[in-house]
């Protein structure tokens, strides 16, 4: 079959490496986006930000857990009011911060520099995805055909395509060395492996916490593929459990990890919470990666209702019962379809720990692709290994058709455009950014938001200003996030009342600095600021502000306030209302940002 001797053919992996890399190639024309502003920011010997130190070889630090550095970006603007006083993200990354040091050293303002030193880090993983599927994959053949599955899978684009992101590829080169080397020292009986794998985790492990993602794969390879007796396959874990205990003793002992947020969580310090994130985010993100939608959408469904949010999920649900069923013969009777699909799910539960994104999917896509790529062989070469009956066969070979729509005539095409995502993110911040006065004088004004649609685009503005050397103003307060509907009512000169109708902090995609449910609101709690204080008047039955009194120190009409509200797709000039008169600012469709 023609098909079968391409896949199994010695040029093919190299001709899809390169065809990949081919399709990823317009992430170079992409620009600076989101975290890359902070991480050209921090790289430099002087921030230049009140609170935020230089951190060139630490890039990784969003908040350290320090409530004065919190007090003090809360007064610049790159947090809103309501943040946490100890909120902490503070990710361990000292080989990733060392690749952006290289380019801070040498191309400190090309971005089409730092992108294409990204796609060399995406060349680097898929040569390691292809040491993975030839060691896993049952025939060579099946080997080309899912890391074919893998290399041109669009997931792949928003991972190469944004600058700040580049750990996910270097954790993905670093750590499936580590399985590769387990699986030769197991069932080949080379000696080195025993320590290299380990060692070659310890290093993935340095480039970003994704890494622990490919012990699900060791963790997979010991059910289903070491066939030495049990207690010899616990034993063999050991070493990466050392690994593991040693890591996460450093990580907290030099003050990193996660707190506060109600978007990263710590399965390790709240179980609770991450269990009842990750039962919504861990079919999501399989859903993402197996077919339709993107999961980078899945916080903007409960925004859109509680209607569209179960409904996703239900898909979900669905796409990966139908997977499973598809596969059923194929995992009851083939070690690798078993390996690779526990290694998909299980590779999904530290991903769980944040928001669904399709940039998460690289240790997914592993197992994901190498089951996909057993579903399709059967349906193309003997149909007879995916069930007896004529309908059972019928009803898997269909799968095995939406996988080919999917992976392979809908992903190509859709990478090209997706390597290229962050140009659409960074629109929208440049457009909000347009509407924020940038003349000298701003610079000791206080620019008042009303209301926005996320406090990202509130928070980025004075980073990206600082990274582009652009005028910012002294001091920069988000009132309030408009995911919902907010009233704004004149209480007297110097106050007013903000009155969100369903509460602020509603929504998981408002909640990255502050989770309600660790540090609730309480009437009468007050936020200082300089020259405002934020006064809870209300607060909903769970802890989250209602009605809020934004006392300031002069009259609202004071020249040196800029007051601005959201209308379209960025900020305009907005005068408060008077005394006892209110307006309203109506809740803002996300989705329509990104057109």
């Amino acid at each position: 079959m023609r098909v079968v001797r391409w896949f199994g053919a010695a040029r093919a992996p190299w001709v899809i490496i390169a065809v990949a890399l081919a399709l990823a190639a317009p992430a170079v024309t992409a620009g600076f986006a989101a975290d890359d502003h902070l991480h050209r920011v921090v790289a430099r010997d002087a921030t230049g930000i009140d609170g935020l130190p230089s951190r060139p070889l630490d890039l990784f630090v969003f908040a350290s857990g320090d409530p004065d550095e919190v007090a003090r970006l809360r007064d610049v603007g790159v947090y809103p009011w309501y943040t946490d006083p100890a909120l902490k993200l503070a990710f361990f990354r000292p080989v990733s911060s060392a690749t952006h040091a290289v380019d801070h050293a040498l191309w400190p303002d090309s971005a089409p520099a730092q992108l294409a030193h990204s796609l060399a880090w995406m060349g680097l993983a898929l040569v390691a995805a292809w040491a993975f599927f030839r060691r896993f994959a049952p025939a060579p053949w099946l080997a080309g055909l899912a890391l074919a599955l893998y290399a041109v899978d669009d997931a792949r684009g928003p991972v190469v395509g944004w600058i700040a992101n580049r750990n996910a590829l270097i954790a993905l080169a670093l750590a499936i060395p580590a399985l590769v080397a387990h699986d030769r020292w197991r069932r080949d009986g080379w000696a080195p492996g025993r320590w290299l794998g380990p060692l070659a985790f310890a290093l993935a492990l340095g480039a970003g916490e994704s890494s622990l993602a490919i012990m699900a794969y060791v963790g997979a390879h010991a059910l289903w593929l070491d066939r030495a007796p049990w207690k010899d396959r616990a034993l063999a874990l050991a070493p990466y459990l050392v690994v593991i205990v040693a890591w996460r003793a450093l990580y907290v002992h030099l003050g990193y990890g996660t707190a506060g947020s109600g978007i990263y969580l710590d399965p390790g310090a709240d179980p609770a919470a991450y269990a009842g994130a990750a039962a919504t985010r861990l079919p999501l993100l399989l859903l993402g990666q197996l077919a339709l939608p993107w999961s980078d959408l899945a916080s903007l469904w409960p925004v859109l209702g509680p209607g569209v949010a179960l409904a996703m999920l239900l898909l979900a649900l669905g796409v990966i019962a139908a997977v499973g069923l598809a596969c059923a013969r194929l995992l009851r009777r083939e070690p690798s379809a078993r390996f690779f699909a526990t290694g998909m799910l299980l590779a999904a539960v530290p991903v769980a720990s944040t928001f669904p994104a399709d940039r998460l999917l690289g240790f997914i896509g592993l197992g994901a692709m190498g089951l996909v790529a057993q579903l399709v062989g059967a349906a193309l070469t003997d149909r007879a290994r995916l069930g007896d009956g004529r309908a059972r066969r019928g009803a898997a070979t269909a799968v095995a058709g939406l996988m080919i729509l999917v992976h392979a005539v809908l992903a190509p095409p859709l990478l090209a455009v997706r390597a290229r995502t962050m140009t659409t993110i960074d629109r929208v911040f440049e457009r909000a950014d347009a509407g924020i006065p940038r003349g000298p004088e701003v610079t000791s004004q206080t620019v008042i938001l009303t209301g926005a649609p996320s406090d990202a685009l509130a928070g980025f503005l004075p980073l990206l200003r600082q990274s582009e050397g652009t005028p910012r103003p002294a001091h920069l307060y988000l009132l309030a996030t408009l995911t919902t509907e907010v009233t704004l009512t004149r209480v007297d000169d110097r106050t007013l009342r903000v009155a969100a109708t369903d509460g602020l902090l509603r929504h998981e995609v408002d909640r990255m600095t502050r989770s309600p449910a660790h540090r609730p609101f309480r009437v009468g709690d007050a936020v200082p600021l300089t020259g405002l204080t934020m006064e809870l008047e209300r607060v909903t039955a769970d802890g989250r502000p209602a009605s809020v009194l934004a006392r300031f120190d002069r009259p609202l009409d004071d020249p040196s306030l800029v007051w601005l509200r959201w209308q379209d797709k960025t900020f305009v000039p907005y005068t408060p209302p008077a005394i006892g008169a209110t307006d309203t600012l109506p809740a803002v469709d996300l989705m329509s940002l990104l057109e």
